[in-house]
């Protein structure tokens, strides 16, 4: 069986990029593929064509284009794969509403040219507070949100990582195919002695609602009090505020004990984690189930985060502890923030206590749901005898 992917792919750092290439990966391990072939973004930092690990990755979509859903289409279609999965955001295909309304017709075009079709949809407009978001917030908006999903929904399969959200679609587009399907963790869960460093960290796609500034404040004060005190701030901009990362280390030049790490690879990932005694996450807003939680939880590190719905949702419904602030209060964030950094032992037990709730959602078992979900629309679509046909 052939599997195409369409998703954003590193070097990009994305929740949802990373996700669709861990994902990928495990997929081939599998051995349940004769092929897997990902249609991926451009990037000026990546070839068009590229081999990684197994996987064939072709660059054939462009954010920002309005071309991007008959790209996608016309590739799909040459290429002729058993089964498409697409692993998707509402904002993947550009900073525009009408790119990436655009862009979010594919699933469809794809199954309508007889490809079985199962679509992964990180986070859904019902959910999202898109004034928080920095997101237009009006008429059209609403209606484009709402025609959009209505689109994805024309797909054979699609997979929710809450199960809050499979209930919203449900009850609000009255949807039969929707499932809930975990984020599941990226690495194999593995506890990591907690460091001796009392370091913060924050990593992400960085835009005005995940709270940096806000965190530079906290920590600017703590830092007062304690000179051992790190902040480490990794990861990328958002695709939707280019250069945000560049101004906020120019307003915060006279922070003492601040670190940088703009692009981190990967594979240095697990070792960031690791290096610091507590995650932070000060957003303001949130689009789905962060992979930024999970990550932390599968190294064993515990999360502080304001307790938006989203966050105190993936908590309960994975078993896992993190450390819940009432929104906006900025003094209890700090003296949690504190309180764990100068509590080792704490740290260790909310992060042995993670661990082994992600054991139940490694990579393997989130992949072996996806096959099952894919074989499953190649069964339908087999049983209705519909042939590929072209764009």
């Amino acid at each position: 069986m052939r599997l195409a992917i369409v998703s954003p792919f590193p070097p990009e750092i994305s929740g949802v990029g990373q996700y669709g290439a861990r994902l990928a990966e495990g997929m081939l391990r599998a051995h349940r593929f004769s092929e897997v072939c990902v249609y991926a973004n451009q990037s000026a930092a990546a070839p068009v064509l590229e081999h990684f690990n197994g996987l064939t990755i072709r660059r054939v979509w462009r954010r920002g284009s309005a071309a991007a859903a008959y790209v996608i289409l016309r590739s799909l279609v040459a290429w002729q794969p058993d089964v498409v999965w697409f692993n998707l955001g509402l904002t993947v295909f550009g900073q525009s509403r009408s790119h990436n309304f655009c862009g979010l017709s594919a699933p469809m075009l794809a199954k309508w040219a007889g490809l079985p079709t199962v679509v992964t949809l990180h986070e859904i407009f019902e959910a999202a507070n898109l004034r928080a978001l920095g997101a237009v917030n009006g008429r059209i908006t609403h209606w484009g949100g709402e025609a959009a999903t209505r689109l994805l929904l024309n797909a054979d399969t699609v997979c929710l990582t809450l199960r809050s959200y499979v209930r919203l679609i449900q009850q609000h587009y009255h949807a039969h195919n929707v499932v809930h399907l975990p984020h599941g963790t990226f690495d194999p869960p593995r506890f990591a002695p907690i460091p001796s460093d009392k370091r913060i960290l924050i990593f992400g796609t960085y835009a005005p609602y995940k709270g940096l500034p806000e965190l530079i404040e906290i920590y600017r004060g703590l830092r007062a009090a304690d000179s051992a005190l790190v902040l480490t701030i990794a990861g990328s901009d958002h695709p939707r505020f280019p250069g945000y990362l560049a101004e906020m280390q120019t307003r915060a030049a006279d922070v003492p004990g601040l670190e940088w790490r703009v692009g981190v690879p990967e594979n240095h990932l697990p070792a960031l984690f690791e290096s610091a005694r507590v995650i932070a996450l000060p957003y303001t807003a949130t689009t789905g189930a962060s992979s930024v939680v999970h990550r932390a939880a599968s190294h064993g590190r515990p999360v502080v985060a304001y307790g938006l719905p989203d966050l105190r949702t993936v908590a309960a419904e994975e078993g896992l502890l993190i450390e819940f602030v009432p929104p906006g209060d900025r003094v209890s964030f700090a003296v949690r923030l504190l309180e764990l950094l100068n509590d080792p032992v704490g740290c260790e037990r909310i992060g042995r206590a993670n661990v082994a709730a992600m054991q139940v959602s490694t990579l393997d078992v989130t992949c072996r749901r996806y096959i099952e979900i894919f074989e499953a629309a190649v069964q339908r679509r087999a049983a209705l005898g519909r042939p590929v046909t072209s764009p």
